[in-house]
């Protein structure tokens, strides 16, 4: 029952703030000379859009959101995301296994390489995919890559490839981290003490004991891939999930759409911390190695 109660007031905390922050403007007012606070056109708003949330018995609730194509569009998006995600995962993991067994001299370099490329900004990234593949084609007339989305086409390599660069190397990057301070515990010495070789120590017992810092980390890279693909969509006009939110936004959506669509966005990050949950429960109480 506590963790039912614990997602219960979770829920009550998103839709009150939704309701405050969207109408935090209306609190604010101009006088003569000095800033008018609105109170109570606040709560008038604050209650108007909360019976508007909750009035699921009228002919006209969620009217806008229906008229979207919202299924099919988010549905692009969610795989956009998921296939990211999972490359990033595999990538970084195999890289920085490669990374951290290569010779001191190299690692050094390539964690430098590393460092430098996650501090690229996201905008330059979309820019360089995009001039690439512009060359590519105007030089060889090759057209293998779809970059836009226009007249109803939805690409899905480029926008993988383009939102999946800078959260790899910042997994990269943690991950390099985290190996590194993990091989100085004593358990890895321990290890190498015994004779147990150095990949399996590393595949078999630092990735384990990682998993946790891990699933936290991917957290933070869900969101950078949110906002890297509301980037994409915009950029390459991709009609994704991130367009039919906007329309919702500009055209005049319902104040009940506006919040279905920021939790369908947000569904992502409650898998990731609901499975971040279940594993930390599932390895709780074992011990960091057994040797």
């Amino acid at each position: 029952m506590k963790p039912f109660f614990r997602v219960l007031i979770r829920i009550v905390l998103v839709i009150a703030g939704f309701l405050f922050i969207f109408n935090l403007p209306s609190l604010f007012g101009i006088g003569k000379n000095h800033v008018v606070f609105n109170y109570k056109t606040l709560w008038i708003n604050v209650k108007s859009d909360f019976q508007l949330l909750v009035d699921v018995k009228d002919i006209h609730y969620l009217e806008f959101f229906k008229e979207l194509d919202i299924a099919e569009s988010y549905q692009y998006t969610m795989t956009i995301l998921v296939a990211s995600l999972l490359l990033i995962i595999f990538l970084a993991t195999v890289i920085a296994v490669l990374i951290i067994l290569s010779p001191e001299k190299v690692r050094n370099r390539l964690k430098s390489l590393v460092n430098f490329f996650e501090a690229v900004p996201d905008l330059l990234v979309i820019f360089l995919f995009q001039f690439f593949v512009i060359t590519l084609y105007s030089s060889t007339g090759l057209k293998f890559l779809q970059l836009y989305g226009l007249f109803g086409h939805k690409p899905y390599f480029v926008p993988i490839m383009t939102v999946s660069f800078l959260p790899f190397f910042l997994m990269l990057q943690f991950l390099i981290k985290v190996i590194d301070e993990e091989q100085m515990h004593q358990y890895v010495r321990y290890a190498k003490a015994k004779g147990m070789g150095r990949i399996r120590t590393l595949l078999v017992h630092i990735m384990r004991n990682i998993v946790p810092l891990l699933l936290m980390q991917l957290r933070t890279i869900v969101w950078v891939l949110l906002s890297n693909i509301y980037l994409v969509e915009f950029f390459f006009n991709i009609n994704g999930f991130n367009q039919q939110f906007l329309k919702i936004i500009f055209m005049g959506g319902d104040f009940a759409s506006l919040v279905l669509s920021l939790l369908m966005l947000s569904i992502p990050l409650l898998v990731m911390e609901a499975a971040g949950w279940l594993i930390s429960r599932v390895i709780k109480g074992r011990e960091p190695i057994s040797i």
